[in-house]
């Protein structure tokens, strides 16, 4: 990680847990909630990897990707989609 002369560079994506069920994900400027645990064999998702390009999220147990625009399914052991909701706000 890149270093600033305040310590760390900020990380360019965050995910936290919001309730039992839901996790927030902010990638730049944009916002998501998606569910909490995948939906193969319910991997902690708030764990997960973020991939900023392509803005997926990677379960950390079986590598399942899922697209945080659409909760597609896009790789690993299923075929079952997360449901996932963009929530940015809106420049106003």
């Amino acid at each position: 990680m890149a270093e600033t002369p305040g310590g760390p560079a900020p990380r360019p994506y965050s995910v936290e847990q919001i309730s039992e069920d839901r996790i927030r994900v902010c990638v730049g400027d944009r916002e998501f909630e998606a569910d909490a645990f995948c939906p193969h064999r319910k991997g902690h998702m708030v764990h997960g990897y973020v991939n900023v390009a392509r803005l997926r999220i990677t379960c950390p147990l079986h590598h399942s990707s899922y697209s945080l625009e659409t909760g597609e399914a896009i790789t690993g052991p299923t075929a079952t989609p997360m449901c996932v909701k963009e929530t940015t706000p809106s420049a106003g």
